[in-house]
């Protein structure tokens, strides 16, 4: 009986148990009870949890899916399925049991979630949704926060919610209900612990980089780089960098990319860091290939993340992150065994990094519960790791201080006597060197030790313990700011990097003029440093060799070359055309002497100044004399500025200026003479030209005396023949003479040398006559061929010869030589005229055609878009102009019809006049030679 009663009470008693525990399982959560103060309480276990592992289902089927009893109630207060891939919806409701609406905040405390939905049922049976997470945009969010969180206004009641959690990678439901001051205040503590952790991680990177920049010592920089990368995942993996960005402009949502590639960056810069500070290469050396294929598997998975699959990346990161945290503690623990002290530290800050990582990651795969330690535990210990690191660096510098100072101890050993070796060695070679050589300290001083030579260049002994530039500088021919130059670039050497010396190189001259009480010597320098172990400067040492000769025997060739170039050139140019040059440019120099020493100047003399040096260059790059055609194109060019900026002319300068173009001048024409033998004629007397003409013309009158017989009348028409053929020149042979330069000039313009058609009547010309027109049509010649006269390709676009025509044409009429000159090329620009023209003032509106062209007579005028090698400075008609008046003639552009349809450019014919010999016609004699 008894058994059978144990036996009926132990049935009842089992199957109230079993009971009890049934009913428990199939009870559904309560409802959580909405306080008046909420301060973030968890409510995982008043929720339902379904896991839709195809992502397949609508909120329609979850709701009927409820309905039918498919959700299992949650056991944790926070839902953590780990790397679990499936969608996750929950299920949970709020009763407000106050007598009023009440403001909520849930809260979904993690950022590592790309999308989080709630589904709210309203009064009317409706459903209103809410969806949030790193893969919305942050400025929409019901609170602008790091954290997604939901603000709701509840009625009364009780209110049904569903949620829906999709993410690839680690997922939780951390949601949390906060009243809004509560939430608030726990809001800015967690803010400011952030900005603590993240101040210090940059304060840390700053004054690394800082050491990094002053010893040039690459672990520092790896130790910057890791600090930075692990900063960026955890401002990432707290949902800093989002808001962050979407503040600052940036991208609003966050990038589940870089988180990924973030931790990746961490664990490469953590191994070269590693690699650095534990010296492996040298302690460990079969851990630096480990340490590079882990870094090279960690660029493989930023591949794979970038690229190809985000779920896989996310996968293999915890492959790398373990891999390269294993690699670290080994490493570091193996060098701590072999005495390292610094790597004892270094385990000490990876072991907290460790142990935060490790409540974190544990977290994140669903093996540790969530709670402060996961959430904050791995940006906390890797705040304690940069500071451990940091003293770990610390430590390394005092430990290789001790060892520089063991190694400097045993330098010392004997150092003594090497010095003394040394120095011997030095002392002797200073004495027998054929140079000069001497070193500089601080300030330039120079120090006692120089070679023998030194003294003997120098010409005195007082050399030690004076600057440099006192010394050699303030004794040569460099200029003032030359010197100094110099000098500062030996300062600002002194006792600083190497690389000073090298930038300021290009500063120190390689060879000087010395001269020093009454004697002068070339010397060539050599600049070399000596630098400490650290690479600053200690001294500079110069040597300096000799080398007056060498200087003067180049100078000699240089002058030698010059002379046979010149002399190449007037023989090229030939003799007539040599003498001739040189008698009108003599004429032209002088006046430009006696208006520059009269210190007149006035726009009329310096046009006459302008005119006669832009006659020189001409004629003198016509003839091909180069040296000379510069040196009078640079007096030219002063000239032109000061006209066309109405500068006051610096007297000085013109006279320097004139000076140098004039002995130019003569050396040419020293050549010609004494070189050449191209001197002027002993045997014959000179006689004023205009003496003779005023006696040929005397000559011509006794002919027509009846008194006279008819032997002396034949007497005194042949002796007026003779001094005829002697002062005049007949104006074809003028013509052809100047036209010769044709070819010359245009090969010079890459242009094909023109057709010349002249039709010329004999005529006379006095000596002044012939120097006019000479000047005048050299001026007429280059001009047609540089602005008239077309390129070869475009006269044949144009259906015209390749060559250019210029015509000439000459009669007497009377009294007067009438000239025409006319070309076949563009023509002349009349409405660039009439623009240029208006603008400066020289013609009212409505003039005409004719007097819109003689504008190009006023000096400086010109319708040429760039200077050429020949013309373009609007000088040469305003010259052809001066010329004529001097000898009384006249010069007008005549205008034809227009050679364009748009009437742009016109044809026109230059016309020139001048006095024809009244008493003598060269019809009553031979046609007269000119003199030689």
């Amino acid at each position: 009986m008894t058994a059978r009663m144990s036996t009926y009470f132990l049935g009842v008693a089992w199957l109230a148990i079993a009971s009890l525990a049934l009913s428990k399982e199939g009870q559904k959560p309560s409802a959580y009870q909405l306080k008046p103060v909420m301060d973030g309480a968890a409510i995982g276990l008043h929720m339902e949890i379904l896991s839709d592992k195809n992502h397949s289902f609508t909120f329609e089927q979850i709701r009927s899916l409820y309905e039918e009893g498919r959700f299992v109630k949650s056991t944790e207060k926070i839902p953590n399925f780990g790397m679990n891939p499936a969608t996750q919806w929950v299920r949970f409701e709020l009763h407000n049991s106050g007598e009023s609406k009440q403001e909520v905040l849930i809260e979904h405390a993690i950022s590592l979630t790309d999308s989080f939905t709630l589904y709210h049922q309203m009064p009317d049976g409706t459903w209103y949704e809410k969806s949030d997470g790193d893969q919305y945009d942050i400025s929409k969010r019901d609170i602008k926060n790091r954290l997604p969180v939901f603000q709701y206004f509840l009625q009364p009641g009780t209110h049904v919610f569903f949620g829906k959690s999709s993410s690839i990678g680690t997922k939780q439901i951390p949601l949390h209900i906060w009243t809004p001051d509560e939430f608030y205040n726990r809001n800015a503590l967690e803010y400011a612990y952030i900005g603590i952790l993240v101040g210090f991680h940059v304060v840390v990177c700053l004054y690394n980089l800082f050491l990094y920049t002053s010893l040039r010592d690459r672990t520092y920089l790896f130790y910057v780089l890791y600090v930075a990368s692990n900063l960026l995942y955890q401002v990432n993996y707290v949902g800093l960098f989002q808001q962050v960005g979407a503040l600052l402009g940036g991208p609003s949502t966050a990038s589940n990319v870089l988180l990924i590639l973030s931790v990746d960056l961490v664990a490469i810069t953590s191994l070269l860091f590693s690699e650095r500070f534990l010296n492996l290469p040298k302690r460990l050396p079969s851990f630096v290939k480990v340490f590079k294929a882990a870094q090279v598997l960690s660029l493989i998975n930023m591949s794979i993340t970038s690229f190809v699959s985000l779920y896989w990346g996310n996968i293999m990161v915890f492959v790398t992150a373990s891999i390269a945290t294993i690699l670290l503690i080994s490493s570091g623990f193996l060098v701590a065994r072999q005495g390292y002290l610094p790597a004892k530290f270094y385990l000490a800050a990876w072991a907290c990094y460790l142990i935060g990582v490790t409540g974190t990651l544990s977290n994140l795969l669903a093996i540790y519960p969530t709670d402060n330690f996961a959430r904050w535990g791995q940006f906390t210990g890797g705040a304690f790791e940069v500071a451990i690191l940091s003293l770990a660096l610390g430590a390394r510098i005092n430990f290789r201080r001790k060892q520089n100072m063991l190694k400097i101890k045993e330098l010392n050993t004997g150092l003594e006597e090497k010095v003394k070796e040394r120095t011997s060695e030095i002392q002797s070679l200073l004495q027998h060197i054929p140079q000069g050589i001497l070193s500089m300290g601080r300030e330039g001083i120079v120090d006692s030790n120089y070679s023998a030579k030194l003294p003997e260049i120098l010409g005195h002994k007082e050399i030690a313990g004076r600057p440099f530039k006192d010394l050699i500088l303030d004794h040569t021919g460099l200029s003032l700011d030359e010197r100094d130059q110099a000098w500062q670039s030996i300062l600002a050497s002194m006792d600083e990097d190497e690389l000073n010396f090298h930038v300021n190189r290009d500063k120190l001259p390689e060879q000087i003029l010395y001269h020093r009480e009454g004697f002068r010597k070339f010397l060539r320098l050599t600049w070399n440093v000596e630098t400490t172990a650290n690479g600053d400067v200690r001294h500079i040492l110069v040597t300096m060799l000799d080398v007056s000769n060498e200087v003067a025997a180049q100078q000699e060739l240089e002058r030698k070359n010059q002379e046979f170039e010149i002399i190449r050139q007037l023989v090229e140019l030939g003799a007539k055309k040599s003498i001739q040059f040189f008698a009108s440019g003599r004429l032209l120099l002088e006046e430009i002497s006696r208006l520059i020493e009269s210190g007149d100047h006035s726009e009329d003399t310096l046009k006459i100044l302008f005119v006669n040096a832009h006659t020189l260059k001409g004629a003198a790059r016509s003839l091909r004399l180069k040296e000379l055609a510069n040196e009078f194109h640079n007096i030219e060019a002063y000239y032109a500025k000061i006209l066309k900026e109405k500068e006051t002319p610096d007297q000085d300068r013109l006279r320097i200026e004139f000076k140098q173009a004039l002995s130019c001048y003569t050396r040419y024409e020293n050549a010609n003479i004494e070189v050449l033998d191209r001197k002027p004629d002993h045997t014959k007397v000179p006689v004023d030209r205009e003496f003779l003409q005023e006696n040929v013309k005397l000559l011509s009158q006794l002919v027509d005396l009846d008194s006279l017989s008819y032997d002396l009348k034949d007497i005194i028409h042949r002796n007026r023949d003779e001094l005829t053929q002697a002062i005049f020149m007949s104006l074809p042979s003028i013509i052809t003479d100047i036209m010769s330069q044709a070819e010359k000039i245009a090969r010079d313009l890459g242009k094909d040398a023109p057709k010349i058609h002249t039709e010329i009547e004999d005529a006379l010309l006095t000596y002044d006559q012939e120097m006019a027109l000479k000047n005048s049509f050299v001026h007429l010649l280059r001009n047609a061929l540089d602005h008239g006269i077309e390129a070869p390709s475009i006269r044949t676009a144009k259906r015209k010869p390749s060559y250019g025509n210029i015509h000439i044409h000459a009669r007497v009429d009377h009294d007067t030589i009438r000239i025409q000159f006319w070309d076949d090329g563009r023509g002349l620009a009349i409405d660039k005229l009439r623009q240029k023209a208006s603008h400066k003032g020289l013609i009212s509106e409505g003039a005409k055609i004719d007097d819109i062209a003689n504008t190009v007579f006023e000096t400086g005028f010109s319708t040429a878009e760039t200077l050429s090698i020949v013309s373009g400075r609007g000088v040469g008609m305003g010259a052809v102009l001066q010329f004529m008046e001097g000898i009384k003639g006249s010069v007008e552009i005549h205008v034809e019809d227009p050679i364009d349809e748009e009437q742009t450019y016109y044809r026109f014919k230059t016309y020139l006049t001048l006095p024809a010999m009244a008493s003598v016609s060269s019809n009553e004699m031979t046609r007269p030679k000119a003199v030689s």
